[in-house]
């Protein structure tokens, strides 16, 4: 049997590390749309079509983060701790979407596994804590448009169950 490379290991934990970052980037992402949604969409629309609920979220999710938090600005105050937290999730997702493996192999190749490791570590802790503290802000806004956690729970239950059948129809047909 072959043996593995060492470095190949690293790299490939590496990269899960480096995927579960950029996951919690874009559930920081969506969080803002979802912001945007119940502050400025909900309020302006009252009703409406599926089309305009399509059109909304295709048009929020084709815009940069740092569009989306100048939206968000634009609607809202933003408590100075949300909006630190924020800019520097900003510049931390875009090191790495834009950065991240060109500065990084070096440093792997180098020696520097549970550095590079160490800095997705906090990147994921700081996209999860801006996370939480935008969903904090917005609680009352749900809460105030009739919407709890419970309910919340349940619509991303019914989601998801939506997902499940979706995904066995298309094997059943396959």
């Amino acid at each position: 049997m072959e043996e593995l490379d060492p470095q190949s290991l690293q790299f490939k934990e590496v990269c899960a590390y480096y995927g579960a970052a950029m996951h919690m980037a874009q559930v920081l992402e969506h969080g803002i749309v979802n912001a945007l949604f119940f502050l400025d969409f909900l309020p302006r629309k009252g009703d409406w079509t599926d089309e305009e609920y399509e059109d909304f979220f295709d048009g929020s999710f084709s815009k940069t983060f740092g569009a989306l938090v100048h939206s968000l600005k634009k609607i809202t105050t933003v408590p100075t701790d949300l909006e630190s937290l924020i800019h520097r999730s900003n510049k931390r997702r875009n090191h790495l979407a834009h950065t991240f493996f060109r500065e990084s192999m070096d440093v792997l190749y180098a020696g520097g596994f549970d550095e590079i490791v160490t800095a997705l570590n906090e990147d994921i802790e700081l996209f999860s804590a801006t996370d939480k503290r935008l969903t904090a802000l917005l609680e009352p806004i749900w809460l105030q448009a009739g919407w709890t956690m419970e309910r919340i729970e349940e619509e991303a239950a019914q989601y998801k169950a939506e997902l499940k059948n979706k995904r066995s129809e298309v094997n059943d047909v396959q």
